[in-house]
């Protein structure tokens, strides 16, 4: 019988280490960190030996009365200072009221002056002083120039002001307008919910006031939908509450395109559509074109008059007939319009429209819309409005209203 095989040994031995061995490692092991450390430790000596960038100044604000703020200034038109301070936001004050003004990168235009782009390298653009009655202007690269206040018709900063002057811009730039949302929802033995919304947008190029006006475009969206239930109740074998269903579905949607033909003149092209279920009135598609003339305009109003020739049809809901017999009809019709925009105190705006839509080939499908709303600022951009839109329809099916009134009350936010 053979014996098994023995498992081998393992034979551990120590060994005085050679001399200078231990140097060696030593020095490998520092060559090592050198090279992972080294550049890590350069950089930082780098980044400690390059000077910081210096910290732009803010704009400095002094009022009359020794109040200061802090901030950007935004801009200076017509006698007004809009300056945006770091604790209150923006802030607007009589030119008058202000004692000192100290701001960096502003173009100095001034009263009657017609900005083109040869005239650019005539503005002044710089560091800007205001004091004494006077405004001082320090081109980085030039003399200073000096004003009397009440020469100067704007402050622009550069960056608005190239941007403006080369049309420098996309179809994203120059949008404002204020878009609502509200709701209102109730559940109990009778429920109800309404839900309504708003976008009113205005592009206007140019989108300072500075400059004639070149081209604007209007876009507006509305809804209102509404949906009310009331249960049969039945008490002691009497019907106290029929059961019921009430819906409200009320859509506009309207696009607009002006092209100014003079500083106060423009020609304009429009489509919309409308859908009232409370009317009948399934879809109201109409196309058109005239003219505008922006009787007023100044920082705190606007006031447009326009009229068009467009065509029209009216389609009405489930094939119900109009008063002349037929479920559609197309119309040659014409649309007069009114808007004025009013800023009110406190940052408070009022907006109002009013279109009467008078029809040629069929008298009576004659049409009209007036709405007004109050937009009241809260936080920021955020703001709280009422609103109230009425529509008129002069030829609705047999049974429907020819009116429809919708009062709303939501949350306003403003795009600008």
């Amino acid at each position: 019988m053979r014996n098994p095989i023995a498992p081998p040994r393992l034979e551990i031995s120590h060994r005085e280490p050679r001399p200078g061995r231990h140097r060696t490692s030593l020095l490998t092991s520092v060559v090592l960190l050198a090279l992972l450390w080294g550049p890590s430790l350069a950089g930082r000596q780098s980044q400690a030996q390059t000077p910081a960038a210096p910290a732009q100044t803010p704009d400095a604000l002094t009022l009359i009365d020794g109040e200061q703020l802090i901030g950007k200034l935004v801009k200076v038109h017509a006698g007004a200072v809009t300056f945006h301070s770091n604790l209150v936001g923006d802030v607007t004050v009589p030119l008058a009221k202000v004692k000192t003004l100290h701001a960096a990168g502003f173009a100095v235009i001034e009263k009657n002056q017609h900005i083109t782009k040869t005239v650019e390298a005539q503005i002044p653009i710089g560091a800007v002083v205001v004091e004494n009655d006077s405004v001082r202007v320090l081109p980085p690269n030039a003399e200073e120039k000096s004003f009397p206040a009440k020469d100067v018709d704007s402050l622009i900063d550069a960056a608005s002001f190239n941007r403006e002057l080369r049309g420098d811009h996309d179809f994203f730039y120059g949008w404002s307008g204020p878009i609502t949302l509200g709701a209102s929802l109730a559940k109990s033995t009778n429920s109800s919910q309404t839900y309504t919304g708003s976008v009113i947008l205005v592009r206007a190029i140019p989108n300072s006031v500075w400059l004639p006006p070149s081209s604007k475009t209007l876009l507006n969206l509305s809804g209102s939908y509404g949906l009310a239930k009331d249960a049969l109740i039945v008490a002691n074998g009497n019907v106290v509450q029929p059961a019921s269903v009430t819906k409200t579905d009320i859509l506009h949607g309207g696009a607009e395109y002006d092209k100014y033909v003079a500083p106060a003149i423009f020609a304009f092209v429009s489509a919309s559509a409308d859908h009232n279920f409370g009317s009948g009135l399934q879809l109201q598609q109409a196309y058109g074109g005239g003219l505008g003339w922006n009787a007023v305009n100044s920082p705190k109003n606007n006031f447009d008059l326009k009229g068009q020739m467009q065509y029209e049809q009216q389609q009405f809901y489930n094939g119900a007939g109009s008063p002349s017999g037929t479920p559609t009809e197309n119309l040659a019709s014409a649309a007069i319009t009114e808007t004025w925009k009013h800023i009110l105190p406190h940052a408070m705006q009022f907006n109002e429209l009013i279109t009467a839509t008078p029809t040629f080939n069929v008298a009576q499908a004659y049409s009209a819309v007036a709405t007004a709303n109050l937009i009241f600022p809260v936080y920021k951009r955020l703001s709280f409005s009422l609103s109230s839109t009425d529509n008129y329809l002069g030829d609705p099916p047999a049974g429907y209203m020819r009116n429809s009134f919708q009062f709303t009350a939501g949350v306003t936010y403003l795009v600008k």
